[in-house]
């Protein structure tokens, strides 16, 4: 049996442009504060004149996804403790289903 999605009202997608726009600048914020938190341990070494290389901001950018998938799991992202293993294994297959649907290739 086909299935057809409904048409969305002006309101509905008024709604979607409204939530789309603050996702934007969301993510925005969180790339700068990714990019600012790379840049200042850089200026801090070369101030304090010690013989590192700066922390990449890949670093930083999985500081927010460890974080933020222990909170998506109801956990402290502190102590990590107290999130739901199953929420956990539901966020997993969701990357697995990622790479799978649109990183692998596809052999008929």
């Amino acid at each position: 049996m086909p299935t057809s999605c409904p048409i969305s009202t002006s309101e509905e997608r008024r709604f979607i442009e409204i939530q789309e726009d603050a996702e934007r600048a969301m993510l925005d914020k969180v790339y700068a504060a990714i990019a600012d938190a790379a840049a200042e341990v850089a200026t801090k070494l070369q101030d304090a004149r010690l013989p590192f290389k700066p922390t990449h901001a890949d670093y930083f950018t999985a500081t927010v996804q460890q974080a933020t998938f222990v909170r998506l799991c109801g956990g402290d992202p502190e102590t990590l403790r107290g999130g739901d293993p199953a929420i956990g294994e539901r966020i997993v297959q969701n990357g697995q289903n990622i790479i799978d649907h649109y990183w692998r290739v596809k052999i008929a």
